[in-house]
């Protein structure tokens, strides 16, 4: 084994890996299929950081966020891997911290909210940002009215644009909506796309690549980083983690994730993998 220094601290790595730039991203491989490799960096870890998105990562995703329930044997393989000291979680999440703690419950997962910065820490918005969050969420709503699919997610003080129900156009007209609502407030806003859905926030939400590099800095090096996510919005935590386990959770495609697994069954294995390699 190798150490490399990420953000500040000090992370494992194999000696055949290469650090990817936004270049040089590729096609994941299935983790599973190389899992002697795996299991051999898991149990020459001296501390493992394993950071999870929920919605289709731990759980599947379902039409609304609301129907969205974590599985029995997700939580049971948690719960397990929570009582290993060497292992720290977190799950960070686009949701309300509160929401997602509520729907993960289990001792010894941390939960961060809207990708991080929602993180029980009493995280300020300044007036300005705020009073454009307003605004763009009530001229969106008097534009989207009536386009059937759409719906606006009210996340207090952000919002999100949903339209897994819509057609094809309608998801089109979107986009091209919520850009030009945005645009003119570009200095205190930004647009994040996700899977069918358009996020509207605060420039002062740095997402999760801050909000990891800011958990690992507070562990004692070295540490094995491992990160899954199904989202794009998971891209900037596999970035954060080059030389980490970053896992992408669904159908494989160019991603700056080294491996993937094919839905949250896969990740329930995976985690049950986890225990059992650190015994």
């Amino acid at each position: 084994m190798i150490e490399t220094r990420i953000p500040g601290r000090l992370l494992q790595s194999d000696n055949h890996l290469i650090t990817r730039s936004r270049n040089d991203y590729g096609r994941p491989v299935h983790l599973l299929k190389t899992w002697a490799r795996t299991a051999g960096r898991l149990r020459a870890a001296k501390l493992i950081a394993l950071f999870m998105d929920f919605d289709g990562t731990l759980a599947p995703l379902q039409s609304r966020p609301q129907r969205v329930r974590l599985p029995h044997d997700v939580r049971r393989a948690l719960s397990r891997l929570a009582q290993n000291p060497k292992v720290h979680m977190w799950v960070i999440s686009g949701r309300l911290r509160a929401d997602v703690q509520r729907r993960v419950n289990v001792d010894g997962v941390e939960c961060l909210g809207l990708h991080g910065w929602d993180n029980g820490h009493g995280a300020l918005l300044n007036l300005r940002a705020f009073q454009s969050l307003r605004s763009a969420r009530r001229e969106l709503r008097g534009r989207l009215r009536g386009l059937p699919g759409v719906w606006i997610e009210d996340k207090a003080p952000v919002f999100a644009v949903h339209f897994r129900d819509a057609s094809n156009i309608a998801a089109l007209k979107v986009g091209t909506v919520v850009r030009g609502v945005v645009g003119p407030l570009a200095a205190d806003l930004r647009v994040q796309k996700g899977l069918k859905v358009w996020e509207v926030l605060p420039r002062a939400f740095k997402g999760k690549r801050a909000a990891i590099s800011a958990l690992i800095a507070k562990l004692p090096p070295p540490v094995l980083a491992i990160y899954l996510g199904d989202d794009a919005t998971d891209e900037a935590g596999f970035a954060t983690l080059p030389e980490g386990l970053t896992v992408l959770v669904g159908a494989p495609r160019i991603t700056a994730a080294r491996f993937y697994l094919r839905d949250p069954e896969e990740v329930t294995s995976f985690l049950e993998r986890i225990e059992q390699a650190i015994k």
